[in-house]
């Protein structure tokens, strides 16, 4: 039996999961930026902040699968009795919620507005500015879909991992590859190189069959 001030600190530390998944989504949208927007680095600072919002919002799962293989984890299951722990939580989930996403977020992403302005002044590609700055601004959307993913399972961070490849592969792929259709024709009335932007389309358009076909070849 947990002393009653552990057990509402884990209780308090379980609560604050989600708003930690909610800052974590809001980290990941502008690192996105920093590795380019329109692709991101293998290892890099997005992928780890969305790995680090799938694993809070998961993280009764994970325990489940302890628990599952004889390794119980002592009060998991506790709530917060401590009144000041109670403010602690609201507190930070208001903080979150108001001050990070309602308030700052927006700023983020109109200073990448800014920044895919000066991108166009200055040659550069401005969508990776826009992209990012649409990430942001779909924090809240994001972070509800996200939750649906959560099956609550023993496997609900590897789960949640595969819904977010397929959301991907059959949501978000298709309007890139239509969006790379667009670049293909401008770059092609203008003159530039367009097959690499019909490639990619294809690619995008095919990433679901591609994979499959990796796996055969590969024998999963």
């Amino acid at each position: 039996m947990l002393p009653p001030f552990l057990g509402s600190l884990i209780g308090l530390l379980m609560a604050l999961m989600l708003p930690a998944a909610l800052g974590c989504l809001a980290l990941a949208g502008w690192s996105l930026r920093q590795e380019g927007g329109i692709n991101f680095l293998i290892g890099g600072s997005f992928l780890r902040y969305i790995l680090w919002a799938g694993i809070f919002l998961t993280v009764p799962g994970m325990i489940l699968w302890f628990s599952a293989h004889g390794m119980a984890l002592m009060g998991s299951g506790s709530t917060i009795t401590a009144n000041y722990m109670t403010m602690i939580q609201t507190t930070v989930t208001t903080f979150v919620s108001d001050i990070v996403v309602d308030h700052l977020v927006p700023v983020m992403a109109a200073v990448l507005v800014l920044k895919a302005i000066l991108d166009v002044a200055g040659g550069e590609n401005p969508l990776g500015a826009i992209v990012a700055s649409l990430f942001l601004l779909g924090i809240y959307g994001i972070y509800n879909t996200a939750q649906s993913w959560n099956d609550g399972t023993t496997y609900a961070t590897t789960d949640f991992l595969a819904s977010a490849w397929n959301f991907l592969a059959s949501q978000i792929c298709p309007l890139s590859g239509a969006l790379a259709i667009g670049g293909a024709v401008i770059s092609y009335v203008t003159n530039r190189n367009w097959m690499r932007y019909a490639a990619c389309s294809l690619g995008l358009l095919t990433v679901s069959g591609l994979w499959y076909l990796i796996r055969n070849m590969a024998g999963v």
